[in-house]
């Protein structure tokens, strides 16, 4: 009995784990987006001192963030979203600010907002929504 306990266990964890993964935003698990990759990658050499609250925009940047930091992940998330037109500049400003703690005139948020590509898409690769 305790073997098939644990093994249902076993299973359980990993169904949930698909679950989330599938959560995940697009911006995370989305190697597809070269655009959105060569946005912030400009980003860092156009703001190099990116920071927001207590959080260094510029270090997730050289770093390539750490996924377990919920900061990291909702400020990527939410800059998938306005580089991909899904939320206005000033949802982006005010979405951001309030989750990391800086103002919403913050230096990074206008040096990213800045550098934001003329061009950007609609929609993000593969045909998503």
């Amino acid at each position: 009995m305790p073997c098939r306990l644990r093994s249902g266990l076993r299973l359980a964890l990993a169904a949930s784990a698909v679950v989330l993964a599938a959560c995940a935003p697009d911006a995370v698990r989305n190697i597809h987006a070269k655009g959105f990759n060569a946005y912030l990658d400009s980003l860092k050499t156009a703001c190099p001192n990116m920071i927001i609250g207590s959080s260094n925009i510029s270090d997730w940047l050289r770093t390539g963030g750490d996924s377990g930091d919920s900061n990291y992940v909702y400020w990527l998330d939410q800059t998938s979203r306005l580089y991909y037109q899904r939320i206005s500049v000033k949802q982006y400003r005010d979405s951001i600010s309030a989750a990391l703690g800086g103002r919403s005139d913050a230096p990074a948020l206008d040096c990213m907002v800045r550098n934001l590509p003329a061009d950007r898409p609609t929609h993000l690769p593969g045909g998503r929504l």
